[in-house]
């Protein structure tokens, strides 16, 4: 059986950008009324951190540029992004979805079935029952649903966000992988048939105003969560 989906390949862009789209993504959900995938890169190296966690100064020497350190709408730990250092991906569902009804960690599994789906490397679903809290960093610490080796090794992991608009899926595979390889496996485990989505102007006009009044701001990315 086979699911209209929507995919939105994004040109390359800033970490705030970045963020800012997502949530906009999610905020307009309902509107689309399709699961949609969304395949981007970066500008810049730069690092993400879970909207629970506190600023990472530790990570500021690494980072010197402003607005590479950015606090992303879901939770989860330390990410660092990058050509070369990992392939960034969104899914968003609509409100009533299946992936925004099921429990958290059953969407969580249905989602990276499909990302171990488009790995080369012999990959399985972690079953490490864990609770991380403070300042970790998101490859370090394999939880349940986790993309990992057989040696254990954390391959892929996300965060997600749910509420009245629908579910924010953020993912990140620590490795290069194609965007046609990454499309079949959600073809492949999760029936997705796609189509090429583009922003409406709705959705342009509000990423590029979060990406300016919020994600690129002290107050958002210092926050105490």
């Amino acid at each position: 059986m086979t699911e209209p989906w929507l995919l939105l390949t994004s040109p390359v862009g800033t970490p705030p950008y970045n963020m800012a789209l997502d949530e906009t993504l999610l905020r307009f959900a309902a509107t689309r009324a399709r699961p949609l995938l969304r395949l981007y890169r970066w500008n810049r190296p730069c690092a993400t951190f879970g909207y629970f966690q506190k600023f990472p100064d530790n990570l500021a020497a690494q980072f010197p540029e402003p607005q590479t350190i950015i606090r992303r709408p879901t939770g989860g730990g330390i990410v660092y992004h990058g050509d070369g250092v990992d392939t960034t991906y969104t899914v968003v569902v609509p409100p009533g979805h299946a992936l925004h009804t099921f429990a958290t960690q059953d969407a969580y599994d249905h989602i990276h079935r499909a990302v171990a789906a488009a790995m080369t490397q012999r990959s399985q679903l972690s079953n490490q029952k864990v609770a991380l809290r403070g300042g970790y960093e998101c490859f370090q610490n394999p939880v349940a649903g986790d993309v990992v080796a057989d040696d254990g090794a954390k391959l892929a992991g996300g965060a997600q966000r749910r509420g009245k608009n629908g579910m924010l899926h953020q993912g990140s595979i620590a490795a290069s992988i194609p965007s046609d390889r990454l499309v079949r496996g959600f073809c492949d485990m999760l029936g997705a048939e796609f189509a090429e989505y583009a922003l409406t102007p709705d959705e342009a006009a509000l990423a590029g105003q979060l990406a300016v009044e919020k994600y690129a701001t002290e107050a958002w990315n210092h926050r105490v969560a």
